[in-house]
C-alpha cells in the first residue's frame, strides 16, 4: 500500500497466496483506496485459488494469470498493455495525433513516453534528450507542429497524470505531488493554477476527467497559454 501510494504505480500483479494463505483482505483495501488501480492476479491453480477467485471477482479483479497455463510473456505482456490505467493520457495523446503525424518518429516516440510516464521527465532537456534533438530545435519543431512549448506539454502530461490520481480516495495532494516528482506541493499547486486556473482541491472536485483531459489537449494543440 505504501508503495501505491509515493511511487509511480500504474498496475498491481499480485499473488494472494505469496505468505502461504489465501489473503483478500489486502485485496479489498487497496480496491477500495484505489478503485482506479488495476489488479491482476498472477498466481498457480488450487482449489484454494479457485474459490477465492470468485470473491475476488466480487471486489472488481477481472483479470487472473494462472502460472504455467496462460503466462506466455507476449501474452502477459499484451494484458499489462490493455490495462486503464492510461486512458487519459491515452485521450490527450488522440489529442494531439493530427499534429504529430507530422512529426519524426523520435518526437512522437518521445511525446508519447512523456504521457505515460511523466515522472521521468524532470525538464524540457529530459523531453529533449529522448527526441534526440536540442531544447532549441525541440521548440522550433513543436511550433511548427502547431504545438505548445515543450514546458506546457511537460506540464500537460503531469497534469494528465495528476488528474488520473485524484480520481482514487487513498491519494492525498502530497502523495501525488511526490508521485509526479515534484519537489514541493507549492510548486505543484502554482502550475495547477497556471494551466487551468484552480487550486488543486478544486480540481479534483470538478469532476469529469475525460471532458477536463480534451479541453486541456485542445490548449496544448495551440501556442496560447489561456485557462483549461
Amino acid at each position: 500500500m505504501e508503495a501505491v501510494r509515493l511511487r509511480p504505480i500504474d498496475a498491481v500483479v499480485l499473488d494472494p497466496r505469496a505468505e502461504g494463505t489465501i489473503e483478500t483482505d489486502e485485496v479489498r483495501r487497496l480496491i477500495a483506496h484505489y478503485p482506479t488501480l488495476p489488479v491482476v492476479v498472477y498466481t498457480l491453480l488450487t482449489p484454494e485459488v479457485l474459490r477465492a477467485t470468485v470473491e475476488l471477482a466480487n471486489l472488481g479483479i477481472r483479470h487472473l494469470i494462472l502460472r504455467g497455463f496462460d503466462d506466455e510473456p507476449r501474452r502477459v505482456r499484451e494484458l499489462l498493455e490493455r490495462l486503464p490505467a492510461q486512458q487519459l493520457s491515452d485521450i490527450a495523446l488522440q489529442g494531439l495525433a493530427s499534429h504529430l503525424d507530422a512529426a519524426p518518429p523520435m518526437l512522437r516516440r518521445a511525446i508519447a513516453k512523456l504521457f505515460d510516464a511523466p515522472h521521468m521527465f524532470r525538464n524540457v532537456e529530459d523531453l529533449a534528450r529522448a527526441a534526440g534533438m536540442t531544447r532549441r530545435n525541440l521548440d522550433r519543431s513543436l511550433d511548427r507542429l502547431g504545438l505548445a512549448s515543450a514546458r506546457m506539454l511537460i506540464l500537460g502530461a503531469r497534469l494528465t497524470r495528476a488528474v488520473h490520481y485524484m480520481r482514487d480516495p487513498g491519494y492525498l495532494l502530497d502523495d501525488i505531488t511526490k508521485k509526479l516528482g515534484y519537489g514541493s506541493a507549492r510548486v505543484f499547486a502554482r502550475q495547477v493554477r497556471a494551466a487551468t486556473g484552480l487550486t488543486p482541491t478544486k480540481l479534483r472536485e470538478r469532476g469529469e476527467p475525460e471532458q477536463l483531459i480534451r479541453e486541456l489537449t485542445a490548449h496544448l494543440s495551440r501556442q496560447g497559454e489561456s485557462h483549461v
